[in-house]
């Protein structure tokens, strides 16, 4: 039986496992190409998908170009930029960031971002042409088309861009990609494991042929006569030829230890014998020849013992022959001159044939040598001093092999003991009374066969022999491969679109526009907050709200960060838009606050501002929060706001159309007793008499009304309460009710409705300029005004009403929605709310509403 061997895997490795590791490299491969392919798919997806969006969105804006008084104008349609601006729920509105440029046909804009690329030619695009770009520092996909708008004397195509960003684009190829790809890769784990199975499964009759081996008896080398799987044949093959070998050589050491064994004991018994016989003589000259042949048979033995051991090592260096390059003219020479000394007065001479340098054979220097040794060692036994011995190396004729040549004068071979004399021991008969082993020309036989080569036994022309070896022709030399330099792997990566980044060179609405059509100049004023502790910080915020209703907010903030001080300053919403977009060298905000969302997000949609990952937003509404970036706070209804003194309950308008009602009713009663928001130079007016337009159907019926009324007219909620109070106005519509809150709770005789149709809600907006020295403070403010306590702190303490679902008091949007029956429609931070910003809508709207309201 076989021994079995160590069960240690050091130097082993498992061929499931390697099997196993490079399918699964496959699969990988495989993955990864379905990987790429399903991305590639997502985005073209996603691509087509928000391309129809944004030619929807030009088409609609292209429906209501016009021409006017001989001018190009175009009434941007709400949809325009509303059904870009949807997000998901969690979202409230989308993250992208949109922009829009009309030209008119002489190549002069109309409206919208001057400084947007538009590559379509004039006409050429009556169908919507997409590309990407990049503008404001944004990687941007635009639409455009063109419109045919005429009128006598004045005709051409008008160009329509809406460009948008591709956050949106990528979220939907993301969530394309995870619910297309989840389901490969939980495939391909399965086909990993199906792999594993099968791989085990299949590699079972190696654990068979292996108890077959380990089986077997030690002496037993017959073939394998397991029918092996296909896959291992060759290896079953390889592994019987292996002990085909192994049975030769072992036969083959039997058979040389037998000849061996036999050859040195015929030597061995004589020079016993003569011992013996030495031992028995008393004559000195007797004794003396006896010496004589006994030393002559222990050289004889030594050359015999010798002749064998080379031959052990012939044959051995030839089963594991590594060849070098061997210089076979230089090992002659080496092999002549130490055989010059024992040829005595016969000359060897050595010719080297030009054509055969350099002599170069692949092969094993020892066994090459020993080789060329016994064929010249025999020439100089046999030949005697009958001749010269002449040894050539040439090329062999019409070959790049060469040739060895030995060639002597002594009595040759006879042709039918040529073959006899290459095996061992075999001797022919001209060799008769010299004394030699029958080894030399069976090595160098031997030898020949290793390397390839041909031995031949030829006679000599005038008497002798020819012993000839023919190499085959010589493999190349190792030589260094050289080539060109490795180039680096194909460059998987496309070549970066260079697109030119314009400045933003002017808004869509000028605040220093708005600020000189009102006649009231800004002013501002600043309120430093010292830090509690040891000051190391100092937060700047500019705001557009009243310090009383933030300065709560103020102080409990420093509460929590005693080492902060805090300068307010109070700007008018226009100023702290232009201050923003101005960037200026010195007095830097570090976070701005307004109640004009439109305007804070304008400014997050032109890039002027930086994001900021909230600390803890769970309890805060999704559109109170547009691309981390702009932040609402607070939850403010627009009510109705009237004297309860002076109008009796029965009286009070529930809702828009119960005002249209009583103001057309009675219109000689309420005669310069209605007040309401002046649009043309009220920031939150115009923002809620816009969304009352999108949402009320009769909201001209009702401003007509008001006109008819003679309505009076204020900047902000403060001057319309002040009317109401001192009993100038019966009814404030469009009142932000926390203001109306704080005036009920300081006495005042006035009465808040909240109209049922629907309440309009605004937020306070907090967005961080870009320009900001200190944003990490800025975070901080926001972080703590959106956390609970900071909720807490606005129900409780300020006059504005919490945001936050975690705060139920009666201040706050949860205490809003279950103390009325009012629809509560809270303006979302989007994209959308720059259509009432665009330059030609604002001044349409402002017209309209001028005129109806009969303002001179």
């Amino acid at each position: 039986m076989w021994r079995k061997s160590a069960t240690g895997s050091e130097g082993t490795y498992s061929l499931r496992r390697r099997l196993f590791i490079r399918l699964l490299g496959v699969l990988a491969v495989l993955t990864g190409c379905l990987f790429l392919f399903v991305d590639a798919y997502a985005r073209r997806a996603a691509d087509a998908a928000f391309d129809r969006l944004l030619a929807a969105s030009a088409l609609s804006i292209a429906d209501t170009v016009r021409v006017q008084d001989g001018q190009f104008l175009v009434d941007l349609p709400y949809s325009s930029l509303s059904i870009l601006a949807q997000g998901g729920e969690e979202q409230g509105g989308g993250r992208d960031r949109l922009f829009y440029r009309i030209v008119a046909p002489d190549g002069s804009p109309v409206t919208g971002y001057d400084d947007l690329p538009v590559t379509a030619k004039s006409g050429g695009s009556v169908r919507p042409q997409f590309a990407d770009a990049t503008y404001r520092d944004a990687r941007v996909r635009v639409a455009t088309l063109d419109r045919f708008v005429a009128q006598p004397g004045l005709a051409g195509w008008v160009t329509i861009a809406v460009a948008q960003t591709r956050e949106e684009r990528q979220a939907l190829a993301r969530d394309i990609l995870a619910n297309a790809f989840l389901p490969i890769v939980f495939a391909m784990l399965a086909v990993a494991g199906l792999v594993w199975f099968g791989i085990r499964q299949a590699l079972a009759p190696l654990g068979s042929l292996e108890r077959v081996l380990r089986d077997r008896h030690a002496r037993d080398l017959s073939p394998i006569a397991m029918p092996p799987p296909q896959e291992v044949s060759q290896l079953v093959h390889a592994i019987n030829q292996l002990m085909e070998r192994l049975k030769s050589n072992l036969d083959t050491m039997q058979t040389f230890l037998a000849d061996a064994a036999h050859q040195i004991r015929t030597p061995l018994a004589s020079l016993r014998l003569q011992a013996e016989l030495a031992a028995d003589e008393d004559d000195p000259a007797a004794l003396r020849r006896i010496a004589q042949r006994v030393h002559r048979n222990a050289v004889e033995a030594s050359q015999l013992t010798s002749q064998l051991l080379n031959h052990a090592m012939v044959m051995h260096r030839s089963e594991a022959l590594n060849p070098e390059n061997v210089d076979i003219g230089a090992l002659l020479e080496q092999v002549i001159q130490r055989a010059r000394p024992v040829a005595g007065e016969t000359p060897i001479r050595l010719e080297v044939d030009p054509a055969a340098e350099p002599g170069l054979v692949p092969g094993d220097a020892i066994s090459l040598r020993e080789a060329l040794t016994n064929v010249v060692d025999n020439a100089v036994k046999y030949a005697g001093s009958t001749g010269a011995i002449d040894v050539c190396l040439t090329r062999r004729p019409g070959d790049r092999g060469l040739r060895i040549e030995v060639a002597d004068r002594g009595p040759g071979i006879p042709d039918a003991e040529k073959t006899k004399v290459l095996t061992r021991f075999g001797r022919g008969s001209s060799a008769a009374g010299v004394a030699g082993s029958g080894l030399g020309l069976a090595i160098v036989h031997s030898v020949a066969e290793a390397h390839g080569a041909t031995l031949s036994l030829l006679d000599r022309p005038g008497g002798g022999l020819v012993a000839r070896i023919d190499f085959p022709g010589a493999l190349a030399g190792t030589t260094a491969a050289t080539g060109s330099d490795p180039v680096a792997g194909p460059s998987g990566g496309r070549a970066a679109l260079l697109a030119v980044a314009f400045s933003a060179l002017t808004g869509l609405w000028s605040p220093q526009q708005s600020a000189a059509q009102t006649a009231t100049p800004a002013t501002t004023q600043t309120i430093t907050y010292p830090a509690p502790g040891t000051a190391r910080d100092r937060l700047r915020i500019f705001a557009a709200t009243d310090r009383q209703a933030m300065e709560p907010l103020v102080l409990d903030f420093q509460r929590v960060h005693p080492d902060i001080t805090v300068e307010y300053v109070d700007v008018g919403t226009s100023e702290l838009y232009a201050r923003a977009v101005k960037d200026a060298e010195t007095d830097k905000p570090d976070l701005l606050i307004s109640s004009a969302a439109d305007l804070q997000v304008k400014l997050v949609n032109d890039g002027h501002t930086q994001p900021h990952i909230p600390a803890d937003s769970q309890f805060l509404p999704g559109w109170a929060n547009w691309r981390n970036e702009a932040f609402g706070f607070t939850f403010e209804p627009a009510v109705i706001a009237y004297d309860r003194n002076r109008l009796p309950d029965d009286r009070v308008p529930r809702t828009r159309d119960a005002l249209i009602r009583l103001l057309r009713e009675d219109r000689a009663h309420y005669g310069r007793l209605v007040a309401t928001y002046d649009v043309t130079i009220s920031g939150i007016g115009y923002l809620l008499a816009s969304h009352d337009a999108l949402l009320f159907s009769q909201y001209w019926q009702l401003v007509a009304l008001m006109g008819n009324a003679q309505v009076r007219t204020a900047c902000c909620s403060a001057d319309l309460l002040d009317m109401v109070e001192r009993g100038e106005a019966l009814i404030a519509y469009n009142v932000l009710g926390s203001y109306a809150r704080a005036r009920v709770a300081a006495g005042a005789p006035i009465g808040i409705v909240m109209p049922e149709d629907y309440t309009l809600v605004i937020s306070r907006v907090a967005v961080i300029p870009k320009s900001a020295p200190r944003p990490r403070l800025a975070g901080l403010f926001i972080d703590y005004l959106l956390s609970t306590r900071g909720q807490e702190v606005v129900a409780d303490r300020s006059a504005l009403y919490a945001l936050s679902s975690s705060v139920t008091r009666e201040a706050s949007a949860a205490g809003l929605r279950s103390s009325t029956v009012a629809p509560l429609q809270p303006i979302a931070l989007s994209a959308a709310l720059l259509v009432f910003l665009d330059p030609l809508k604002r001044g349409t709207f402002l017209r309209q509403w001028r005129s109806a309201v009969q303002l001179p």
